[in-house]
């Protein structure tokens, strides 16, 4: 089976995002893959997760955990708790922001059931 690791499968899903300083942030995310996944969020949001949209602090990219339960649609689903590093902060518009989130601290069975999520969700979209 191929592995297709950077694969970004089109998403809605709640997720919680704890910051450095410890506050929980309930967010979207729009996007995930085996490497990392893409959320939406407000400006306050992104303020809190990124000042001023900067996703580097004292020279090193920003750190924060995500919490997300994944369904494949076969009933199977799995609940992620990974760290992250924030690879990209965006403002979309006046009150939208898209941050992507890179895993750096995920239990290899979450990143396997990713990868299959991945190419479930893959084979799904090219059905339709």
């Amino acid at each position: 089976m191929e592995r297709r690791l950077y694969q970004r499968i089109p998403v809605q899903i709640p997720v919680v995002v704890t910051v450095e300083g410890g506050a929980g942030l309930k967010v979207v995310a729009v996007d995930v893959s085996s490497d990392g996944l893409g959320i939406e969020c407000d400006i306050r949001q992104r303020n809190m997760i990124t000042p001023g949209g900067s996703y580097v602090r004292n020279g090193k990219p920003v750190s924060v955990v995500v919490d997300v339960e994944l369904s494949d649609g076969d009933g199977q689903s799995i609940k992620i708790v990974a760290r992250c590093l924030v690879a990209f902060s965006r403002r979309m518009s006046n009150d939208l922001c898209k941050i992507g989130l890179r895993y750096v601290d995920i239990e290899n069975s979450s990143r396997e059931w990713l990868v299959r999520f991945a190419d479930r969700r893959q084979a799904s979209l090219h059905k339709q």
